[in-house]
């Protein structure tokens, strides 16, 4: 993991979730300044382990669930501050974006945005499938050049009955998706493990044992997601340990903490 604040928050998490993770309550533990291992603990009968921490991710995915973010980040920033939808027929607005906006053309891109809103909200009537409940797309940017640079289009979706003005956050993105199986965060896991059992032929000195302890975080914001249906975390953790079996290397135990989880969020992988 290589942050150290980042890896005192994760054992400190894991410690409450599973304080007997090692057969015996831990008296004390410390970031030691030689690595492997990521933690040492003392125990109340006498051992002191180690335990290595590493992230549960998918790397390739995170970089392009980044690039994204980055980009509607430029968007988001441009249209601060954003004024509350006070339109009479929309009720939100998804954008489809060209290319990052620059700061300096952030202004222009606001200013054109807001004065299109007007325009379609006040020409309702008059736009084909505005009457569409399923709303309607707009590409015609052709008196705003700053729109026309950074925009392919825009989803306009119309205010039904009862929906009532003022909304906040309406010039937005529709929600990344699509299709996935829990399978492939269940080949993340194994992957990561493997990559640790591999990388250390032996226990760090002075060490009674051995651990590792995967953590569970930045994926559930850029990974596509482990649960499925009937299938959740604690079935992730089995299919995984199923495959990995016996070939743990060094490692006497591992461990699996997931803070994101309703009801159980510490995992013993193996044995």
């Amino acid at each position: 993991m290589g942050n150290p604040k980042e890896e005192r928050e994760v054992f400190a998490g894991f410690l409450a979730a599973m304080p007997m993770f090692a057969g015996s309550p831990v008296t004390d533990w410390r970031q030691p300044a030689q690595d492997p291992p990521d933690i040492e603990a003392d125990l109340a009968d006498g051992r002191k382990v180690g335990i290595e921490l590493t992230s549960w991710l998918e790397e390739s995915q995170i970089g392009r669930e980044k690039k994204v973010e980055v980009l509607e980040s430029s968007f988001r920033d441009a249209v601060q501050p954003e004024p509350p939808n006070e339109t009479e027929h929309i009720f939100l607005i998804w954008l489809a974006p060209r290319r990052k906006i620059i700061a300096n053309d952030a202004p222009a891109f606001r200013s054109e945005l807001l004065a299109l809103m007007e325009t379609i909200d006040k020409d309702w009537d008059n736009i084909p499938w505005s009457d569409s409940p399923q709303g309607f797309d707009w590409n015609d940017f052709t008196n705003y050049p700053t729109l026309r640079k950074y925009l392919n289009s825009i989803d306009v979706h119309p205010r039904r009955p009862g929906q009532r003005k003022g909304g906040v956050h309406w010039l937005t993105f529709p929600m990344r998706g699509g299709a996935y199986s829990p399978d492939w965060m269940v080949d993340s896991l194994v992957e990561c493990i493997m990559a640790k059992t591999t990388k250390y032929p032996a226990k760090p000195p002075g060490m009674a044992e051995f651990h590792l302890l995967l953590h569970y975080d930045k994926a559930f914001l850029y990974n596509t997601p482990v649960l499925g249906i009937d299938f959740g975390y604690a079935e992730a953790v089995r299919a995984a340990a199923a495959r990995v079996g016996k070939a743990v290397g060094m490692f006497d135990k591992i461990f699996v903490h997931v803070p994101v989880a309703d009801g159980e969020k510490a995992f013993q992988f193996y044995p």
